[in-house]
């Protein structure tokens, strides 16, 4: 039988799809509970009951791992984000606390996540373009889903991204120390501080 076809009902790129999330979800299991020195192909394969022949199948080497966890905890941090800004009242302090609560809601209930997002914000070698990439992604989610005074020259869109770039920065750094342990504070007063920094860069 050829390997294209499916096997039990299933087809060979969901078979794929679902080896690399059992991957990912045994990747974020280790890095929490091991740490980044401890972090290998091996403890992967062996949280994940999967062998090496599959690792490579989705992963060309752990860095590339990395890039995947990193990747699938800021998709899920952009998707509530976004997710909340739509049901959000109309108001710019309404969607911006929506969002900053959702998305932070995240990273502080599920410590892998957290884990994962301090790897990216630390930006080693392996992860520096991936985390000028999200932050550039990021940026343009601002810009283009809240409810902010057009810029209409160009001077004025260079501002705005400016603007938007300097918070998001701000937010990864306080993120980092929130969760890091190296800043105490509630989940509450992180959400209302994000917020009222947020609203005074961009308001």
């Amino acid at each position: 039988m050829s390997e294209a076809r499916a096997y039990r009902g299933v087809a060979l790129a969901d078979r794929v799809a679902l080896r690399r999330e059992a991957l990912i979800e045994a990747g974020l299991d280790c890095l929490y509970e091991d740490g980044l020195a401890a972090l290998s192909v091996r403890a992967v394969c062996a949280r994940s009951k999967l062998t090496a022949r599959y690792f490579y199948e989705s992963f060309s080497d752990l860095d590339a791992l990395l890039g995947a966890l990193v990747d699938a905890c800021c998709v899920e941090v952009a998707e509530h984000a976004l997710a909340a800004i739509g049901v959000a009242g109309e108001t710019l302090p309404a969607k911006v606390r929506a969002a900053v609560g959702s998305a932070y809601a995240v990273l502080s209930h599920d410590p892998r996540k957290a884990a994962a997002f301090l790897l990216g914000s630390a930006a080693p070698e392996a992860l520096q373009d991936r985390r000028d990439e999200w932050m550039t992604q990021y940026v343009q989610l601002v810009l283009t889903n809240l409810p902010l005074p057009t810029a209409a020259s160009l001077e004025a869109k260079r501002g705005a991204n400016a603007a938007a770039l300097f918070v998001m920065g701000g937010t990864t750094e306080m993120l980092r120390a929130v969760l890091s342990g190296s800043l105490a504070l509630s989940d509450e007063d992180v959400v209302e501080r994000l917020t009222a920094m947020w609203l005074a860069v961009l308001g």
